[in-house]
């Protein structure tokens, strides 16, 4: 079906819009007027863009929900050789949300990771303390004072790829939260999730269509460079939320091929508006899905008491100094304000 009148027509010189979207979490559309559109972009699927109804795919039975967090916990440095270098202690989480056909949404185990990673380099272990508290040391080689933070999320998101990839192989269709840019084998039913809009990817004349969609509906699939495909969907009705309320953008893997990206797309379209965030619980909603927020907030408790994981670095620090080994007495460790 062709897309049709806009579901909700006020008078543009009058209309005001409310962004359920928490401020504190910047807006979710962030695209300029003038943004032309990506050159790579072709529409794959119709000749011109077109809404699509979801319609279930009996044969994806599970659909698993994927997504990290991540906490920088203490900024450390030492002066090695008259150079300052920098790092960061922190965690990474990554899980599951799987909802069985037919059965109750469960948790999948939780994955974390504690890590110190260093600029410029130059690894330095931290001991080990009582109550479980065990650093892997790493190091990258940037003396950019924000590279190790940066790594940190790469890491998080790398580790998101790999158990988005275990899930899709025993037969899960994957929502994988972000873009889908870190899941190796491409073949899989695994979907990016794109909840924030930053740029425009198709024409002017044909984003200006896209906020006609309709709740459970998306758009045609289109080319998104050489290694993507992608479409929009609405995941509610929201006529006061403004133009683009309640939209998100899915992508998918090129070599899944045509056929089954639609089948995918369909599905997620029928799927997805049951799990539309809800307002009175989250600040990002409905575009952060209810599976997604209970992930976040499980994830975090397996991250532990923030307080106590800084003060565990520096009960480590303090230990490594005390130790006196020659690379503590040579490196003078120390926390950054």
């Amino acid at each position: 079906m062709v897309l049709g009148p806009h579901r909700f027509d006020p008078d543009p010189a009058a209309a005001v819009f409310v962004e359920s979207w928490a401020q504190s979490y910047g807006s979710p559309y962030l695209i300029a007027e003038d943004d032309p559109g990506a050159a790579e972009v072709a529409l794959v699927e119709d000749a011109s863009l077109t809404m699509h109804a979801g319609a279930d795919a009996p044969e994806l039975r599970e659909l698993a929900f994927v997504d990290g967090v991540r906490r920088g916990e203490a900024s450390l440095y030492r002066i090695l050789n008259g150079a300052l270098v920098r790092a960061i202690a922190g965690a990474h989480a990554c899980g599951a949300v799987v909802a069985p056909s037919g059965g109750n949404m469960i948790f999948e185990a939780a994955r974390v990771s504690r890590l110190v990673i260093w600029g410029s380099g130059s690894p330095c272990d931290l001991p080990q303390l009582p109550g479980g508290w065990a650093w892997r040391s790493t190091s990258i080689a940037s003396d950019d004072p924000q590279a190790p933070l940066a790594e940190l999320q790469l890491r998080m998101r790398t580790a998101e790829g790999r158990f988005a990839e275990e899930l899709a192989d025993r037969g899960a269709l994957v929502v994988a939260d972000g873009p889908l840019n870190f899941a190796l084998r491409r073949d899989r039913p695994i979907v990016g999730y794109v909840k924030r809009h930053q740029r425009a990817y198709l024409p002017k004349a044909d984003h200006e269509l896209v906020p006609r969609l309709r709740a459970g509906e998306r758009s045609t699939l289109f080319r998104l460079g050489d290694e993507r495909l992608s479409c929009y969907l609405r995941l509610t009705d929201d006529p006061f939320g403004g133009p683009w309320a309640a939209i998100v953008r899915l992508e998918f893997s090129v070599s899944a091929g045509l056929a089954f990206t639609q089948r995918l797309a369909d599905a997620l379209a029928f799927r997805l508006p049951r799990y539309a965030g809800l307002f009175h619980r989250d600040p990002r909603a409905p575009q952060n899905l209810q599976p997604i927020g209970a992930l976040e907030s499980h994830l975090r408790r397996h991250l532990g008491p923030e307080g106590l994981a800084e003060r565990a670095v520096r009960e480590a620090v303090r230990a490594l100094a005390v130790g006196g080994t020659a690379d503590a007495r040579t490196a003078q460790p120390g926390f950054a304000s």
